[in-house]
C-alpha cells in the first residue's frame, strides 16, 4: 500500500546514525523508507512515526537518486493515542496483522 509518512529513522547498533525519512510502502512484508541515512541488510532500526515506534531489521538498502530506498522487516510496533497513529494502526493491522495484533499500546 502505497503511503507517504514522515519519519526519524534510528539504526539501533549505531544511534548517533539517525536522519529523517518518508515511509513510502507498507505491505505484508514490513515497509519501505526513503532516507538519505545508508543502512544495509541486517541493521537493526527504530522508527518514530508521530507517537508511535516501529522497530526492525532492514533487509535491504537501495540508492535512489540523492536517498536510499530501505526495506525494513517490522518486528514490533508501540502505538501512539493521536489521530495519526491510530489510522497508521489501522493500516498495519490491515497489511500486516500478525505484527498489530502483538503490538503495545
Amino acid at each position: 500500500m502505497p503511503a507517504d509518512l514522515a519519519v526519524w529513522v534510528t539504526d539501533l547498533q549505531k544511534p548517533e546514525r539517525s536522519n529523517a525519512g518518508t515511509i513510502r510502502d507498507i505491505s505484508a512484508s514490513g515497509v519501505s523508507v526513503l532516507t538519505p541515512l545508508p543502512l544495509t541488510a541486517g541493521d537493526i532500526v527504530r522508527l518514530d512515526v508521530a507517537d508511535s515506534v516501529l522497530f526492525g531489521i532492514a533487509t535491504y538498502g537501495v540508492a535512489e537518486a540523492a536517498d536510499w530506498r530501505i526495506g525494513i522487516e517490522v518486528q514490533r510496533v508501540l502505538h501512539g493515542g493521536s489521530d495519526l497513529a491510530q489510522l497508521l494502526e489501522r493500516v498495519l493491522h490491515e497489511e500486516m496483522p500478525a505484527i498489530a495484533q502483538g503490538s503495545l499500546r
